[in-house]
């Protein structure tokens, strides 16, 4: 299985939160979100750290950060992990790169909870509704059905519906990897824990607010989206003054795994713009 780890950790009101920073310049958070989990940065992390200090984390659920019965992951809560961190961090006003539900996690903090963001790039993003997959949206309204499933037919469906987010198969180093934090009992209690959180409203009070949005905005989007198609790209594109969006060729929901040097090379050219817009020397 491909390996990722991350070494430090937060104690957060929601269990411990395991984090990372690579490299060195000025601050790019990177928000991953669901059913994947901080190891869809991986190799998007390896091209900007030679230019910035890029944080990665998982959210409480997800990954290697804690997770266990009872916990609050509800979309507003996580929300409020992210002024927590950014403490922790010392960092203000960073780029902050939030992918599938992050937006929304992100643009809460922002509008609700008093986060200053330097810039966003919204990614294959969740934010105007409705968004949720059907297997997800079944699953959500038959919560006390699924949870009986057996874990070995669990696994097996968490992981079909896993294949179906990138345009290029995944290898099964890749898949195992994405499906690690979902296997076994406690996996899959985890991963039906997750689901039973999707709200899409919890996203609807975002979109009459999205024209408040002063800061730089950038949209990446995986060109073969199927689940989040391109049309859904240009009407958030449309909710946004301003905000530029940029297909990556070749890449599915799962736009950093099917093309990390694209999507990492999007990133670094928005943010030259912004360095001549703020007047100041890119630091590379």
């Amino acid at each position: 299985m491909a390996t990722w780890q991350l070494s430090r950790t937060f104690d957060s009101p929601q269990g411990q939160i395991r984090w990372d920073s690579f490299g060195s310049g000025p601050p790019i958070v990177l928000l991953h979100g669901t059913p994947n989990w901080s190891f869809i940065w991986r190799q998007v992390t390896e091209h900007l750290a030679p230019h910035h200090q890029v944080y990665v984390f998982d959210w409480p659920g997800f990954g290697s950060s804690d997770r266990f019965d009872g916990q609050n992951i509800s979309w507003d809560e996580q929300a409020r992990r992210l002024p927590e961190l950014f403490a922790h961090w010392n960092i203000v006003a960073p780029t902050v790169v939030a992918f599938d539900f992050a937006p929304i996690f992100a643009l809460r903090a922002h509008f609700f909870e008093g986060l200053d963001v330097g810039a966003f790039v919204l990614a294959d993003a969740a934010v105007i509704p409705p968004f949720i997959t059907d297997f997800s949206r079944l699953a959500r309204e038959n919560m006390g059905t699924v949870r009986q499933i057996p874990t070995h037919i669990a696994e097996a469906m968490i992981g079909a519906h896993l294949t179906q987010t990138t345009h290029r198969p995944m290898s099964t180093d890749t898949l195992d990897a994405y499906m690690s934090p979902w296997r076994g009992p406690d996996g899959v209690a985890a991963y039906w824990r997750a689901v039973a959180r999707y709200d899409e409203d919890m996203a609807a009070p975002l979109v009459p607010r999205l024209k408040e949005l002063t800061m730089p905005v950038l949209l990446l989007w995986g060109d073969q989206d199927r689940w989040f198609p391109p049309p859904k790209a240009q009407e958030l594109a449309a909710a946004i003054p301003g905000a530029e969006l940029t297909f990556i060729p070749g890449a599915g929901h799962f736009s950093p795994e099917d093309n990390p040097g694209a999507f990492a090379a999007e990133i670094l050219a928005f943010e030259r713009t912004l360095d001549r817009a703020d007047g100041a020397p890119a630091p590379w």
